[in-house]
């Protein structure tokens, strides 16, 4: 038997642009980047809408975890 089951980071090798829909955005600015070493608020759109340029070795963890309210 073989595992079918498709990654978010097979699905998007190159990452993905996410919306954090959260009620802390500046919280979660600050986990991502302590667990996970890379600042979403750094993305020249975190300001504008909460959307930030997820690289595709964190998508699971981040995208792909029901710990983090995000949208597509």
């Amino acid at each position: 038997m073989t595992n079918t089951t498709t990654t978010w980071r097979e699905l998007c090798p190159e990452g993905r642009d996410i919306f954090y829909e959260g009620d802390d955005p500046a919280g979660f600015a600050q986990q991502i980047k302590a667990e996970f070493g890379f600042d979403p608020a750094g993305d020249p759109m975190w300001g504008v809408q909460y959307q930030f340029h997820c690289p595709a070795e964190h998508l699971d963890a981040i995208y792909g975890s029901a710990r983090f309210p995000m949208g597509s």
